[in-house]
């Protein structure tokens, strides 16, 4: 949604600029992060844990009388693990799990998942969290939500839904988002009803995550009626927990009037810390508001940098707009073929359907009147290339 419906395009194009053509691969969608070993779990005083990180040996290190054999295993464990020696962790913590320390079950898991001593091995994490979730312990039931949502039949875990409630019926407060999305997404009616309540439920135990998936409820009115104040206040609570998301939104909600009053300063202010935290649409719409002077004076320049970030980051939006800036030269020098380029990467999204966007299409025919034939194919070949 573009903040404008649209820019004049009423463009003058000069002679066609013989600058070299330079367009960078779009960054590519960020997979889900994966949940590092649980702060929780580490029962390591600081100063053994300052020791490790400075390379304590392991093997060597000093291991309380107290502990017996699994649980010393497993106290060497998080030593190796912490120094990043994921080989000696991974023996350490398989011993102290087959000698019952359903914490070390956990580790031995994310070690196998995460592949840190060699190809992630799914089916061994899902043997070791399925005994680290003997006893319904919330973050081993998450984690086999997760694997569970691969779709890989021959881990037998079934339907994600399932683990994700279980853990968040334990308290667990990521397993809660996830249980929300799943029954966000059900064709069953009624489960929208207890989707809000469980994003709720996180928002309300600070889950950043779970403020923006509430917000979004709240916005579309599913799971009961829509609320646009409401959904500006948790967006701009997401924001404020440093969800890049949570600030776009609340930005453009602040700039259209939704959900309260119109202010463009504090629409730009949000626009910002979403751009900053290098979110690609807000990198472009955040430009546009520079370009048009909305919450402060006009700069073309900053715009042209924001559109150029934006672009790079592969939102389609972004990329027509850094386009437009270079086939005017508005905040940058006029570069017509790289202008062409970016029109071109700007026809699809980041999914690869069509954007079908009259202003983009005005500005490729406008370029295509003013470049010779031959350098057009020269860049359609290159965009294709990168696609």
């Amino acid at each position: 949604m573009k903040i404008i419906s649209a820019l004049c395009l009423g463009l003058a194009l000069a002679a066609p600029a013989l600058a070299q053509f330079d367009i960078e691969t779009p960054a590519a969608a960020a997979a889900e992060p994966q949940e590092a070993f649980p702060a929780e779990l580490m029962l390591l005083p600081q100063d053994v844990q300052d020791a490790a990180i400075a390379g304590m040996d392991a093997t060597e290190a000093e291991v309380p009388t107290t502990l017996n054999p699994a649980d010393a295993a497993y106290y060497r464990a998080q030593i190796a693990y912490i120094g990043q020696d994921w080989e000696l962790a991974r023996r350490y913590a398989e011993t102290a799990a087959a000698g019952g320390n359903a914490e070390a079950a956990m580790l031995a898991g994310i070690i196998a998942r995460d592949g840190l001593t060699g190809d992630p091995d799914f089916a061994a994490a899902t043997q070791w969290f399925r005994r680290a979730a003997v006893e319904e312990a919330p973050m081993a039931l998450y984690q086999l939500g997760l694997l569970a949502r691969l779709g890989d039949a021959s881990l037998g875990l079934g339907s994600p839904r399932s683990w994700f409630e279980r853990a968040a019926r334990g308290g667990h407060v990521n397993a809660m988002v996830a249980y929300a999305l799943e029954l966000k997404n059900s064709p069953v009616p009624q489960d929208a009803l207890s989707a809000r309540e469980w994003a709720d439920r996180a928002a309300q135990q600070g889950s950043p995550e779970g403020m923006y998936q509430l917000a979004q409820m709240l916005d579309a009115g599913i799971g009961g009626a829509a609320d646009s104040a409401g959904a500006r206040t948790w967006y701009e609570r997401a924001a404020s927990n440093r969800h890049a998301e949570g600030a776009f939104q609340a930005a453009m909600m602040w700039a259209n009037g939704e959900g309260g009053d119109q202010d463009d300063a504090t629409a730009l202010r949000w626009m910002r810390i979403s751009a900053e935290s290098g979110y690609a649409p807000a990198e472009g719409q955040y430009g546009l508001m520079l370009y048009q002077g909305r919450g402060g004076d006009p700069d073309h320049e900053a715009a042209a940098y924001w559109f150029e970030q934006g672009a790079r980051g592969g939102d389609a939006e972004s990329q027509f707009l850094y386009a437009y800036a270079l086939a005017r030269g508005d905040g940058v020098t006029t570069d017509l073929e790289t202008a062409y380029g970016w029109t071109l990467m700007g026809a699809v999204d980041a999914l690869g359907a069509p954007v079908g966007d009259p202003d983009r299409d005005r500005l490729q025919a406008g370029l295509e009147r003013a470049l010779p034939l031959d350098v057009q194919q020269r860049i359609q070949a290159q965009v294709a290339a990168l696609r």
